[in-house]
């Protein structure tokens, strides 16, 4: 049984280099991991924002069709005689204009004054202050 002897180096501080190398190390990946972090939550948030503009746009879009239709409607002659004659007061030339006056009312009796109401007891003033 002849093997052979591995002698074993004592285990102590690391090395210099090791120590330098992981001061360095670990902040920047710390760094990188917030930074990546921050990155994905401003991705997020500009995509929600993206999807609210597009929703915004598409409203936008079928109001105006609509409005356009509304447009088209009012150009006709149909419509431009219907809004002259009854927001305008308009009338056609030889049409006889009605006015219906309605029958004079008697003026209304002034209303009597109510007087007012005594001022609520003192004790009930500190309640209502206190109690509310």
């Amino acid at each position: 049984m002849n093997q052979p002897i591995v002698l074993r180096r004592p285990i102590g501080p690391p090395p210099p280099a090791l120590r330098l190398a992981a001061v360095l190390v670990v902040p920047l990946l710390l760094y990188a991991l917030v930074a990546t972090g921050q990155k994905a939550v401003d991705n997020y948030r500009l995509n929600r924002e993206a999807a609210a503009l597009r929703t915004e746009i598409r409203d936008f879009r079928s109001n105006n069709i609509q409005l356009q239709k509304q447009i088209e409607q009012a150009r006709t002659n149909i419509a431009i005689e219907t809004i002259a004659r009854e927001q305008l007061g308009l009338i056609r030339p030889g049409d006889h204009p009605l006015v219906l006056v309605s029958p004079a009312q008697p003026p209304a009796a002034a209303p009597t004054p109510v007087p007012p109401a005594p001022p609520p007891p003192a004790w009930r003033q500190w309640w209502d202050y206190m109690f509310g």
